[in-house]
């Protein structure tokens, strides 16, 4: 079983890591294992360990078990794992014992990499709540292993919750703003129409500080509060037009809130504001650090940790431009997805599939995950599911540089078969490169004569400068998968494979009461290459996937967003969840 499961890695096909662990029987060694939370009731996990008859096997195994508990600490964090073994198996105790070693314990955040770095977002989770830091404890001794949480049966009212935050919308001025890797957009609304939208195009990437990260975001709830508040006159709408366009720096975004606060005086404050940040967001503090968008400050940054920190003031940094005691909530991007969507199912004929919850993805610039339960509340976890291991396969694809648009290797953490490289832009351009090159390669070919990617330094990269081709080279390949390109049509049949795989992940560790998937992002935009992720995932597993596009707007706001001839809700569908999401609390 195990050759099989190598050679087909070695031949650059997937591995999922569900599949190793539902190939193994009943006579298998398992490692028993409990994780306490940070937040919520201890959950407990049975891995089964294959037997290796060869170094290649072993290094497998190795690899498979941690990815296994890993995968556990990057959704569920925790303040302590045990680990039960039986003494009998050499192999596993050994596999247990190094744990502590491979996962850096000891090391500070600054020293760990690999497996270390979920450690990093457990222990400032952990931190922000006063507890001390994560530690593994291994176990000979025979436990009564603990009862799983219950999971209740009772009719819910998660629909109430989500109306009820709709119709306090309706009478309120409030500020939605939805935060990706490559823009921002804003939303303001006011008494339950939407009043001013506004899209900004950003690199957070690049930027080398958290003043410089938190700076634009402050700007654009500054630009949103003066366009609701500009007058019906000349001067007020030529301002309000030059603050609401998308191609307006931020040099001319300041000059005109200058002018506008200069001739008119001060703007109208909110009501509430919702953010939907694409980071661990635990009771409404930043607290993760890991991600894509900080790894230039992390890399320059001499007091990384004290940097980050400041992102823990960025909820008090929005009051200014709220009322006295306003709601400043915010959530993970993936989180606030889920969220949107079981606001709309909960104004649908479909409100039955929201009592469950709902579990979503983001497929944008990278691959976020979000849940909201049967209770319809955010679980306070990371839920960092774009850093799980989910393929133990590809081993060609390993060699290259995490930069390197073949690479399946992680930007943060440089671990292999990770969500990024498979269901984020980064995957959808890996995919196209692997089919595009295949037979006489015309189609890579065109994807450099069109100045999308370039070969440089041996390597394979999107062109970044002069013009950053991150957006338009994923609509190219929607374009070509929309126009029946058969290579491009199969990239998004991999990319929904990819994505029951996480399902069968997310069924191991979390077991949510809602089974089916809710996709956003820029892909669903294309109603052909959702409909090809959704055969692709049914070639592994009978799934449902439902589409957060146009078609997901039943809310009196996301209709009117829908009516909109020049926007859509794949645009701004996040940003009005976070409205309501804000709302939610007055």
């Amino acid at each position: 079983m195990l050759s099989d499961f190598l050679d087909r890695a070695k031949s650059g096909q997937s591995v999922y890591i569900c599949e190793v662990r539902d190939a193994q029987g009943d006579d298998c060694p398992i490692v028993k294992c409990v994780i306490e939370p940070a937040t919520g009731e201890p959950r407990q996990y049975i891995i089964p360990i294959p037997k290796s008859s060869n170094p290649q096997e072993e290094m497998f195994v190795r690899e498979y078990f941690y990815a296994n508990i890993y995968n556990i600490l990057s959704i569920l964090g925790g303040k302590h794992m045990c680990v039960y073994i039986n003494p009998e198996d050499e192999h596993i105790v050994e596999l247990c014992k190094s744990l502590e070693t491979v996962f850096q314990v000891s090391l500070s955040k600054a020293e760990r990499t690999g497996y270390g770095k979920c450690l990093n977002v457990a222990d400032r989770v952990n931190g922000a709540l006063g507890y001390p830091p994560f530690n593994f404890f291994v176990s000979s001794e025979k436990s009564d292993f603990i009862k799983p949480p219950e999971i209740s049966h009772q009719p819910s009212d998660a629909c109430e919750i989500f109306r009820s935050a709709v119709k306090k919308a309706e009478n309120a001025v409030v500020c939605g703003i939805d935060i990706g890797g490559t823009d921002i957009k804003v939303v303001g609304t006011r008494d339950g129409s939407i009043a001013e939208k506004k899209e900004y195009d950003w690199r957070p990437s690049d930027m080398k500080t958290i003043d410089e990260l938190i700076a634009p975001i402050i700007l654009m709830v500054r630009v949103m509060s003066a366009a609701m508040s500009l007058p019906d006159t000349v001067l007020g709408n030529e301002l309000c037009e030059e603050l609401l366009r998308k191609e307006a720096t931020d040099k001319e975004m300041l000059a005109s809130l200058e002018t506008a606060e200069n001739e008119f005086g001060e703007f109208i404050t909110f009501d509430a504001i919702g953010v939907n940040f694409p980071d661990v967001v635990i009771y409404n503090k930043i607290v993760g650090g890991e991600t894509p968008k900080t790894q230039t400050i992390r890399e320059v940054s001499k007091d990384y940790e004290g940097e980050f920190s400041k992102l823990l003031n960025l909820g008090d940094l929005l009051k200014k431009y709220c009322k006295s005691g306003a709601p400043i909530n915010m959530a993970n991007d993936g989180s606030l997805a889920a969220y949107t969507a079981a606001v709309e199912l909960a104004f649908s004929k479909y409100a039955d599939i929201a009592e469950n919850g709902v579990f979503a993805h983001t497929l944008g610039t990278d691959f976020g995950t979000g849940w909201i339960d049967e209770k319809g509340e955010i679980p306070q976890i990371p839920l960092e599911m774009y850093n799980c291991v989910v393929d133990l396969g590809s081993y060609p694809a390993r060699q290259f540089e995490a930069t390197d648009l073949r690479s399946v290797l992680n930007f943060g953490t440089s671990i292999a078969g990770t969500p990024q490289k498979y269901g984020g832009q980064f995957g959808a351009y890996r995919l196209a490169i692997k089919e595009f090159e295949k037979g006489q390669g015309l189609l890579y070919k065109q994807l450099i004569d069109k100045g999308f990617i370039e070969e440089r330094d041996s390597g394979i990269y999107v062109v970044l400068s002069p013009q950053d081709m991150r957006k338009p080279l994923l609509e190219y390949i929607m374009e070509l998968a929309d126009n029946n390109v058969p290579q491009a049509e199969q990239v998004f049949r991999e990319i929904g494979k990819f994505l029951a795989a996480i399902w069968c992940e997310t069924e191991f560790i979390l077991s949510p009461k809602a089974k089916d998937r809710v996709l956003f992002g820029r892909f669903i935009k294309s109603r052909n290459c959702f409909k090809l992720m959704a055969e692709g995932a049914n070639q592994v597993r009978q799934l449902t996937l439902e589409a957060g596009d146009d078609e997901l707007a039943f809310s009196p706001l996301m209709v009117e967003l829908k009516e909109n001839p020049h926007f859509t809700v794949a645009q701004f569908g996040q940003a009005v969840g976070a409205v309501y999401f804000a709302a939610a609390d007055l």
